[in-house]
């Protein structure tokens, strides 16, 4: 009994040192919402569009089991006169680093378009991507600067949405309260939208606000 137990110990320290950033934390929860102010282009301005502020709202789980990936939803609803859709981010992805001075994560994503709208076609798609995060922390400061992107190529649709800011981190007793601003950019070419070229660019500053226990 006492061998198996060594053994199980051992394997247990064999995945930590595998997957540090992994195993780091027994269990995380981060939750946000950000107004993002946005100004559009339909088919290169060949189509109306208006400016919207828009909502985004996420939350993502990580924990301490090696190998299992964290996840994260995300819904932003966009709405710009002539294109509007509901946009849900379901992602899964690994911690590679996650210290005070650096912080990188990659993963997979698959979006889902709920209620879509393109100039008078309706549309619901699910398309894949790959998630990248990385964050830099400022020494001596709260402050740190990140970025995340989307990208995915599938099936004749491009599909791009990034964003780059920076977070103030306020510490809180039993968490961090995180306020954050940036710019964020989706960048889409649907091939699956028939009755016009399919493109629309969107972009504008957001402001947000972040709970990270």
């Amino acid at each position: 009994m006492k061998k198996l137990a060594l053994s199980a110990v051992a394997a247990a320290v064999a995945l930590s040192a595998a997957l540090p950033a992994q195993a780091a934390t027994l269990l995380g929860v981060k939750a946000g919402a950000d107004a993002w102010f946005t100004d559009a282009k339909i088919d290169n301005g060949a189509i109306a569009s208006d400016s919207n502020t828009s909502g985004s709202y996420y939350i993502a789980l990580e924990h301490f089991i090696p190998l299992i990936p964290n996840v994260r939803l995300r819904y932003t609803d966009v709405d710009n006169g002539n294109v509007s859709f509901g946009q849900t981010d379901y992602t899964a992805y690994y911690e590679i680093l996650d210290n005070d001075a650096v912080a990188f994560d990659i993963g997979v994503n698959m979006t889902k378009f709920n209620s879509g709208k393109f100039a008078g076609e309706s549309f619901s798609e699910w398309q894949p991507s790959l998630y990248g995060n990385v964050e830099v922390g400022i020494p001596m400061t709260f402050l740190s600067v990140f970025g995340d992107l989307n990208y995915g190529k599938y099936d004749s649709t491009t599909t791009i949405d990034g964003q780059l800011g920076m977070k103030w981190s306020i510490p809180l007793v039993a968490a961090d309260l995180n306020l954050r601003g940036g710019y964020r950019v989706m960048d889409y070419d649907f091939d699956f939208v028939k009755s016009s070229a399919g493109e629309f660019k969107t972009d504008g500053w957001f402001l947000g606000v972040e709970i990270d226990i």
